[in-house]
This record gives C-alpha cells, sequence and structure tokens, in this order.
C-alpha cells in the first residue's frame, strides 16, 4: 500500500430509493483512527456500517463524514390535512369577521392551508436494507476519493522527506571528516603546547593523552546511530501500511542523536552544521506528523 498523508476530502452523490444523498468526507491529522459520523436522524442506522466501511480503508487519522440527504418529488406519496388545526383557525377567523363586522367567507380562507402543521406530507416507509446498500455505494466512493487524495499527498510527503534525509546524509559525512581533523588539529594544539613549555615526551604517551582528550568529545558513536536512524527510515519510507509512528519514533531518535553531537562538540564548525540538522530534523518532524 502507497503511502498515505492523513489529510484528504471525498465525495459522492447520488438517488437512493428517491432521495437525493450527498456524501462528504475530510480527514486531518490523528495519533489514532477516530471516525465522526453525521446523518439525519431518521437515518442514524447507517452510522455503524458507515464506520466499518472506513475502518477497512484508513487505519489513522481523524475522519468526519456528512451524509445529507434531501427529499426529491417522488419521495412524498401524498399529504395529510390537521382538520382539528384547519377546523380552530378557520373558526378564529370567522369569529373576528363577527368581532370587526367584516363579511366572513369561507372559500377564501385557503391561505390557512399554508399555515405550519396544517398540511402534513407523508413520507414513504423507508428501506432500511435498500438504504444501507444504496448509501454503502455512495460511501465507498467518497472513501475511494479520499484515499486517493491522501495517496498522492503521502507520495508528495514521501519525496520532500527523501530530499531532508539526502541533506541530513551529507551533513554525517561532513561530520565523519570533520571528526577526523578534529583529532589531528588537537594532536598539533597539544604537541606545540608541550614544546611551548619545554616538556619532553614520546609519542606512544603523546597518544595516549589525545585519546584521553579525544575521548570526551567523541562523536563519532552518536554519527554512527544517526547514520543508522537515516538508513531505518529510508527503509521505511519503502514499505507498506500504516507507517506514520514508526518515521515519528525514528525522528525523535535522530533528534535526540544530533543534540548530544552540539553538547559534546566544541568545534565551531560541527556546531554550525548541527544547527542546520536540527531545522531539517524539525521539518522532517512537521511532515511525519502528517503521514498515516
Amino acid at each position: 500500500m502507497p503511502i498515505a498523508s492523513m489529510t484528504g476530502f471525498g465525495r459522492s452523490a447520488g438517488i437512493v430509493e428517491s432521495y437525493a444523498v450527498t456524501v462528504e468526507m475530510k480527514s486531518v491529522n490523528h495519533r489514532f483512527a477516530e471516525y465522526s459520523v453525521r446523518t439525519p436522524r431518521e437515518w442514524s442506522f447507517l452510522e455503524e456500517d458507515i464506520r466499518r466501511r472506513l475502518t477497512s480503508a484508513i487505519a489513522r487519522g481523524r475522519v468526519d463524514v456528512f451524509l445529507n440527504v434531501e427529499r426529491t418529488e417522488h419521495a412524498v406519496q401524498g399529504v395529510n390535512v390537521n382538520w382539528q388545526l384547519l377546523d380552530a383557525l378557520v373558526a378564529a377567523e370567522a369569529q373576528m369577521s363577527e368581532r370587526y363586522g367584516v363579511t366572513f367567507e369561507p372559500s377564501q380562507s385557503r391561505t390557512w392551508l399554508m399555515y405550519p402543521d396544517v398540511l402534513i406530507p407523508m413520507q414513504e416507509t423507508l428501506d432500511e436494507h435498500a438504504i444501507q446498500l444504496g448509501v454503502g455505494r455512495l460511501v465507498d466512493e467518497a472513501i475511494g476519493t479520499l484515499v486517493e487524495m491522501r495517496r498522492t499527498e503521502g507520495a508528495r510527503l514521501a519525496a520532500n522527506c527523501l530530499e531532508k534525509i539526502g541533506e541530513l546524509a551529507e551533513y554525517v559525512a561532513r561530520l565523519r571528516e570533520r571528526e577526523k581533523l578534529v583529532v589531528e588539529s588537537k594532536r598539533d594544539r597539544l604537541e606545540k603546547r608541550l614544546r611551548e613549555l619545554g616538556v619532553s615526551f614520546d609519542d606512544q604517551r603523546l597518544e595516549q593523552e589525545i585519546v584521553l582528550l579525544v575521548d570526551k568529545s567523541a562523536i563519532d558513536e552518536e554519527v554512527v546511530r544517526l547514520q543508522s536512524h537515516l538508513e531505518s527510515f529510508r527503509e521505511a519510507l519503502e514499505g507498506s501500511g500504516s507507517i506514520g509512528r514508526r518515521l515519528d519514533f525514528i525522528v525523535q531518535e535522530m533528534h535526540r542523536e544530533v543534540n548530544t553531537i552540539g553538547s559534546k562538540s566544541s568545534d565551531a564548525e560541527v556546531s554550525r552544521s548541527v544547527v542546520d540538522m536540527k531545522v531539517l530534523v524539525e521539518q522532517l518532524r512537521e511532515q511525519v506528523q502528517n503521514i498515516e
């Protein structure tokens, strides 16, 4: 399964049992899988089936689903007249005419038919099974659109992450070379200082002192682990399924190693590289949080 983003939008529309139905869904970042389904009250029996379909297609992210239903002309089979209410309204009009001396003509009282709740549309009985099948097809179409958008965005995120991993790899290579130069520089400075002080020394003793001096600020272990994390990140991107959490963990480990390198090394060039690497790792973290 291609890498997917957690953000996207899907929509579908059609006629289901004489009703115009529109399904819209949008997804955003979330640590886990969360689904919110909103339907008209009388269609709430569909919510469980919609969630089931979402679960089979989307592993992570918050998905909001909106089911909009409109009656078509075929959905109304006739009307019921609330005669009790209509009689009361006409009687009230007759009393008003008598009170104010106005001629009362019941034939002109048709306007009361437009009064709320006088005419009650007769709705056809919902065939829940047929509606579930019809809406299910629309939901699957909307999910397909949503998933495709998430995959398109996921491919863009993956490309961007690989670009940043490549830049980090270049910094790691520089750190390796710089670490060698730092050791040689410390050796030269120590030899120079000993000569200035007129202290005699042999090569073996000098090597021991250099080892002790370098060991406190050595970053080779951190660099090796950082390189390993970069390789793990690439391998994860080549995998399938929901990999967002794994990538997030790897980025946390990268951040830890870069911080350690910065705190251990006193070399100015290494410090500058660490600042740039922190920026890249933070950008990676932001991108990874969008991946399913």
